[in-house]
């Protein structure tokens, strides 16, 4: 079988992705329509994984290639930028973003989906920022859990209504997301000094140690957005006035 090529922008990296069933060639440039690149020379090269032709199978190996995209392009991106495990959100007038930092399969891609149409959509699992507040793009496919918890479906995103940012996106505020409030009760919004915010940041980032003087460059980020803020809510749609709020700053 002839091994084809698809290169995608990834954090700005430029990934070349290997695939030998070419069959899944049409699959994968849908799901990452809003990264799709041009003929440049890649910056570094993942392999779709085996499959047996399954519907899982094939989902578990789309699933696994955009975690390979991810950590190829953080693998480049290492030393230069404050990675957060977050998703991001912007203003398509004026680039103010929010990033909203949380665990895996905690609620970054629901609230994605629930306030994302009619705004930037910049990931739903990687937020980059700049030493100068620059917002790295990465709109990726979406993560998109099923219905019995086990396996996501990479979903692209424009059948969810997303569109990418218009203007350039820079950094207005961070949150840390807790989903931990019973149906029906008021959202919690809490500010946080900026020691205790490192802590609880610190943990949600990549490659962290890269980066020269990262407690540094991490504090700076978290200065930049106007502090550090924990959101506990029940619902994804209660969030929307913060995200209002934010996206709403102005540099």
């Amino acid at each position: 079988m002839t091994t084809q090529t698809v290169t995608v922008r990834a954090l700005d990296v430029l990934v070349r992705i290997a695939v030998g069933d070419p069959g899944l060639l049409p699959t994968i440039e849908t799901a990452w329509h809003l990264c799709a690149a041009d003929g440049d020379e890649p910056d570094t090269e993942v392999v779709l994984a085996d499959h047996d032709g399954s519907a899982d199978s094939v989902a578990r190996s789309l699933q696994l290639l955009t975690q390979s995209v991810t950590l190829a392009a953080i693998g480049v991106r290492a030393g230069r930028d404050v990675m957060f495990h977050a998703g991001g959100l912007s203003n398509p007038r004026t680039g103010a973003a929010i990033a909203y930092v949380a665990p895996g399969g905690t609620g970054k891609t629901t609230v994605t989906t629930t306030l994302g149409r009619g705004r930037g959509y910049l990931s739903d699992e990687t937020v980059a920022v700049t030493a100068d507040g620059a917002v790295v793009s990465y709109p990726k496919p979406l993560s998109v859990r099923r219905p019995d918890g086990v396996l996501k479906d990479e979903t692209a995103p424009g059948a969810l209504g997303l569109a990418p940012a218009c203007a350039e996106p820079w950094l207005a505020g961070i949150v840390v997301l807790r989903r931990d409030l019973a149906p029906g009760a008021p959202i919690d919004v809490v500010d946080v000094p900026l020691l205790d915010a490192l802590v609880m940041v610190a943990p949600e980032t990549s490659s962290l140690a890269r980066l020269t003087d990262p407690l540094r460059r991490l504090a700076d980020v978290v200065e930049m957005a106007g502090g550090l803020r924990v959101v506990h809510f029940a619902e994804a749609r209660q969030l929307e006035p913060l995200v209002d709020e934010v996206l709403g700053s102005s540099r």
